[in-house]
């Protein structure tokens, strides 16, 4: 039994933040009319931000005293927003500081820890990439929390500062997100409470095509809940749900031991241009389709279309393809006459120095320069019955193959999530699905 027995507020939410706490209004946003927050601070203490001042804020003792501060306006759930604090102690520190709130007589109790493992239990992920403020120690006792949560730590990334953390920008948060992202990972969460991160969610959730949680908001999330509301989100996966079905998932990205020759495996020879110019190669196809894995950096992609010009190359079309936080794969159409052999050579020369993961230049079908409407229309027109399906799939997607049943080892395998009956799906051997 708690040591209050005033009346309930379900429009009141209790909140215990650090002393250094700077960013009281954006966590307000997530707040609903008409919910009030009753917000107090754990006491100063002289110390930088790392594991040491995490458990100084965080003794159960202190966050008893400050939860007991906020309930004289009977709040119906009493949070501490604070992640550090509520991880360091591992998964049993953070049952204790939920105890330690419940003792001081509030009905109900969270922490930003165990939010973050219900957001994820909530949203079926198990597989998380993390973005932290913090130095590598903290960042690693995070990834030993959630593991001893049931949860992998696949990717992490950390700005290693000491202080000051709420004065990081929304700019440098997104970045820090974009440099965690890792392809198996199913979100991203960013860690530290004095982050902003409310304006930044939905954007990075539309590019990265993934859920991210941030610490303030799977707090404002679990303690409305927990008072019977709804947090307020547009755009956000956890509070305002998926605005797309996803239906696409990439299930095998490369074959195991398939490599791709690199410019370091070509003979010195064949980067000469003397060389590249009197080479006897085949005819050539009135129509290219060239693939490149290519750095997400300034400049790349102008290289690639000097090697078209080099050959005397017409790029007729071009779409770029985000591929992981570091890499993109640019996909275009080239006329003009040149040959696959000697385009494909040049390429790797221009961008030696890039060092591209893969470069592949094959005959394409002249279909492939209609536009994207009318082919769409085109298929959707031809695919009367499940073969016909099938095949306007395998035209969409540039697919060997395209079926429900099992697919030949060794390709690379793109699932569909069907309305009915098991998934659809599509494989090729010649290049990874984007």
């Amino acid at each position: 039994m708690g040591e209050l027995s005033s009346p309930r507020d379900r429009d009141r939410v209790g909140v215990v933040v650090p002393y250094d706490f700077a960013l009281d209004r954006e966590m307000w946003r997530w707040v609903p009319e008409p919910v009030t927050l009753n917000v107090t601070r754990t006491p100063f203490v002289a110390t930088p931000a790392d594991a040491a001042q995490a458990r100084l804020i965080s003794d159960p003792a202190m966050v008893r005293q400050a939860a007991r501060d906020v309930l004289t306006p009977g709040p119906a759930v009493v949070a501490y927003s604070c992640t550090s604090g509520s991880f360091v102690g591992g998964v049993a520190g953070e049952a204790a500081l939920r105890d330690a709130v419940l003792a001081a007589g509030a009905p109900a109790a969270v922490t930003t820890a165990g939010s973050l493992v219900a957001a994820c239990a909530e949203l079926g992920v198990t597989r998380l990439a993390v973005a932290t403020p913090y130095v590598d120690d903290l960042t690693g006792l995070l990834a030993d929390f959630l593991a001893g949560s049931g949860v992998d730590t696949v990717a992490r990334h950390g700005l290693g500062l000491l202080g000051h953390i709420w004065t990081t920008t929304p700019e440098q948060v997104a970045a820090a997100v974009r440099a965690a992202d890792h392809p198996d990972a199913q979100a991203v969460f960013v860690s530290c409470t004095n982050l902003p991160t409310y304006d930044a969610i939905a954007v990075l959730e539309r590019e990265l095509g993934k859920p991210v949680l941030t610490a303030n908001q799977v707090t404002m999330w679990a303690a409305l809940r927990a008072a019977g509301h709804s947090a307020v989100g547009p755009g956000q996966t956890l509070v305002d749900g998926p605005s797309v079905p996803p239906v696409l998932r990439v299930v095998d990205t490369a074959a195991p031991g398939r490599t791709e020759p690199g410019p370091a495996d070509l003979d010195p020879a064949v980067l000469d241009p003397a060389v590249l110019a009197t080479a006897a190669e085949p005819g050539p196809a009135p129509l290219l389709k060239v693939r490149v894995g290519l750095p997400d950096e300034s400049g790349a992609l102008a290289r690639l279309t000097a090697a078209v010009a080099e050959v005397g190359g017409n790029i007729l079309s071009l779409s770029v393809h985000g591929r992981d936080a570091g890499t993109v794969v640019d996909e275009m159409l080239v006329g003009g006459g040149v040959t696959a052999d000697r385009l494909s050579r040049v390429i790797r020369r221009r961008l030696r120095g890039s060092g591209p993961d893969t470069v592949q230049v094959t005959p394409a079908d002249p279909h492939e320069l209609v536009d994207g409407p009318t082919r769409a229309l085109d298929l959707v027109a031809a695919a009367r019955g499940r073969d016909g399906l099938f095949d306007g799939l395998a035209a969409l997607l540039h697919a060997d193959e395209v079926g429900t049943g099992p697919v030949a080892a060794g390709t690379h395998v793109l699932e569909l999530t069907a309305p009915a009956g098991p998934p659809v799906l599509a494989a090729r051997n010649w290049a990874p699905f984007t």
